[in-house]
């Protein structure tokens, strides 16, 4: 049985699926700070994001949007202020809201099949 990610294309999947992923993925990566090693928490939180990437694109891409906008999720921003949770994870505040902005993009514009079409006169 293989994954349908186009599922998450609809607009209400898609913020069950979005916000399920943040959450896991912020978890694991906040396991750091209880002892967690940061090799495993990485492991766990990086196919999680990498998910939250393909679904976003999909979701994007059905809305009539330009999947570049993935692009801010990938790219590392430094802005703002930092925390360090270990010594190999540093979280930027303003880089995270930066990634965040597709996200939030896909959880309010409509899907292509959504829009109504005007009644056509004869």
């Amino acid at each position: 049985m293989g994954w349908n990610l186009t599922t998450f294309s609809e607009r209400s999947r898609y913020r069950f699926g979005s916000i399920a992923l943040i959450a896991a993925s912020c978890l694991a990566l906040a396991g750091v700070l209880i002892g967690v090693a940061d090799w495993l928490s990485f492991l766990v939180a990086a196919p999680l994001l990498a998910l939250l990437i393909v679904i976003t694109y999909r979701r994007l891409r059905d809305g009539g949007f330009s999947g570049a906008w993935v692009g801010l999720m990938i790219l590392s921003f430094g802005i703002g202020p930092t925390w360090h949770v270990s010594d190999l994870l540093t979280v930027s505040l303003g880089g995270a809201i930066i990634g965040c902005v597709p996200v939030i993009l896909g959880w309010v514009i409509p899907s292509k099949g959504d829009a109504r079409s005007e009644p056509q006169s004869v």
